[in-house]
């Protein structure tokens, strides 16, 4: 795959000016191992970037990798290197604790004629360009060594700002939302706007009597822990305060989808489901399907649910009105029953 880019400078005290050309990048093969070798041994690489044996190393495990993706920058002739990782897959580092929905990049310049003339700021806008075109993240990191000031430059002349753990980022979202896995120790405040939203939210659409016996699995503490503990079971946060949540099963049952009582129609559950969808792929389920209220349904339609079948479902002691409802997600898929 290829991205266009256009990027002119003029070598000025040169005699001669590099034309208008086009900046592209390319997946990187194992025939660029050579060449990338080459760039890495470059004093000016090294002292930022490491030893190149481990770099050649990393790259040649994990080329065919689904968390990471490594490219060659081409302008004629190859002139850098560029790498993007999700986060949340790639092994323990600064970035680990970044929310789900995050990449991290990394990019060297090979080619020392195109130092210093402003190419590492288009290397980064075109990588950025590409990761905002695939539609699936919310922020991307990057971990430059304080020393490397041209770096930190380019990524500040890009939009990235420095967090308060050392790592520059760049929000896709200006949403404020970040998800993050859920832990036994958001079991409590979890429960509590489950129960909130039922008795504020779904009050609309149901009696008193089954809004209490619903809510009322707020208390059962243990069988939350479980849920968090089996399913891939992921908090949405607005600062320091859980907004949302969402969980799935292995076998592609969507259980749970909720959204603060004071945070509706704010994008919450939409970024949830985006990320369980994702997990659903990525864990190879065919079809989610999920048992939904009355209140959710129009907001499931919306996002490409279908109602198999309009049913009575036994919360604790009463049965409540909600809908099957599902969505292929990787093709051809059987209905659930």
């Amino acid at each position: 795959m290829y991205t266009q880019y256009n990027c002119v400078y003029t070598n000025v005290g040169r005699n001669h000016k590099k034309t208008a050309t086009s900046m592209k990048i390319r997946e990187f093969t194992l025939e660029d191992l050579n060449m990338m070798g080459v760039w890495l041994a470059q004093d000016y690489i090294q002292k930022f970037w490491g030893d190149p044996k481990d770099w050649i190393n990393e790259i040649s495990e994990n080329i065919s990798a689904d968390w990471v993706k490594y490219f060659i920058v081409e302008c004629d002739t190859p002139i850098g290197f560029l790498q993007y990782y999700e986060t949340d897959k790639a092994p323990q580092g600064e970035w680990s604790d970044e929310p789900i929905g995050t990449v991290g990049i990394d990019y060297l310049i090979g080619d020392i004629e195109y130092l210093g003339k402003g190419y590492g700021s288009k290397i980064v806008r075109i990588l950025v360009d590409f990761i905002k075109l695939k539609n699936e993240y919310d922020y991307i990191v990057a971990d430059p060594i304080i020393e490397n000031v041209s770096s930190i430059k380019v990524l500040e002349n890009n939009g990235f700002k420095q967090n308060a753990n050392g790592l520059f980022c760049l929000d896709l979202t200006n949403t404020g939302i970040k998800i993050y896995r859920a832990t036994k120790q958001d079991v409590g405040k979890i429960t509590q706007l489950f129960r909130d939203t039922i008795q504020n939210v779904n009050s609309k659409d149901y009696p008193e009597d089954e809004i209490e016996d619903w809510s009322s699995w707020w208390t059962d503490h243990d069988k939350w822990q479980e849920r968090i503990e089996k399913q891939y079971f992921i908090k949405a946060m607005i600062e320091d305060k859980i907004v949302g949540f969402s969980s799935l099963a292995t076998d592609g049952y969507l259980d749970f989808m909720f959204t603060h009582k004071d945070y509706q129609r704010q994008g919450v559950s939409a970024n949830l489901i985006s990320k369980i969808e994702k997990k659903a792929k990525g864990q190879g389920n065919n079809l989610i399907y999920s048992d939904v209220s009355i209140t959710a349904k129009g907001f499931f339609e919306r996002h490409g649910y279908i109602v198999e079948k309009q049913q009575f479902k036994k919360s604790r002691n009463k049965e409540l009105i909600n809908f099957r409802m599902t969505k292929t997600i990787n093709g051809s898929a059987q209905h659930a029953v």
